[in-house]
């Protein structure tokens, strides 16, 4: 009798520990693992870019293409799946789509356009000089 009641909790606890994951620890979703802000590490042009992605489904991106300060572009974005959309706050959508994957600190937006035009960032806080020294652009109202 003994045996049986320590097979059954023995049992019991073996199956309550399996069904926790990552110590008890809910996996984020890409969308949660998505809003952060990012700095770019690699870019298919000669830039620097900061991005930020809000989880009311805005973005603001900091966009600093040959001399000077970077630019402010603010808008929405969506994710279907792994698919990033974007539409400036004028209404103009981001000239491609991206498949995304997030790995670790890491960041990676691969154009559906064209494979080879691919972006690395890290996660990365937006320094606030770059905030307090941008230009904003009119599109982004």
């Amino acid at each position: 009798m003994m045996k049986r009641i320590l097979y059954i909790l023995t049992a019991a606890l073996l199956i309550a520990s399996c069904g926790e994951k990552n110590g008890g620890k809910t996996e984020l979703t890409l969308e949660q693992k998505l809003c952060a802000e990012w700095h770019s590490t690699v870019l298919p042009v000669d830039g620097d870019i900061y991005i930020s992605f809000a989880t009311d489904k805005t973005f603001e991106l900091y966009q600093q293409i040959g001399e000077g300060a970077h630019r402010l572009y603010r808008g929405t974005w969506n994710l279907e799946e792994n698919l990033l959309t974007g539409k400036y706050n004028d209404g103009e959508e981001w000239a491609a789509a991206y498949n995304i994957m997030i790995n670790d600190k890491q960041l990676t937006m691969t154009s559906v356009n064209d494979a080879a035009e691919e972006s690395v960032f890290a996660l990365e806080e937006i320094p606030e000089e770059v905030i307090q020294t941008c230009e904003v652009i009119v599109k982004s109202y």
